[in-house]
């Protein structure tokens, strides 16, 4: 894993204050880069990305709460970059 690239974005990461909730979303739109414990049993991947807070409530439903928020952007490509990342240094 390039840990000057993890570094520079989490750099890029938008303040969860920015963003406005505006019923199950945000404005602007965001997404989320989730740990998911390495203790569940049926986490394939540690790292997750998505639409955020919809998969983030989805990731807490699916592993009763073991989930940890690790960033949050406003570009999909730099959220899927970055678990891919992080997933690759497992």
């Amino acid at each position: 894993m390039s840990e000057q690239r993890v570094s520079a974005l989490l750099s890029r990461a938008v303040n969860p204050s920015a963003l406005n909730v505006i019923g199950p979303l945000t404005s602007p739109r965001s997404w989320g880069v989730y740990e998911v414990s390495p203790a569940s049993p049926s986490a394939t991947r540690r790292f997750r990305n998505g639409n955020h807070p919809v998969r983030q409530r989805e990731l807490e439903r699916e592993f009763k709460g073991a989930v940890r928020q690790v960033a949050l952007f406003t570009s999909k490509s730099l959220a899927e970059e970055l678990s891919g990342l992080l997933n690759a240094a497992r």
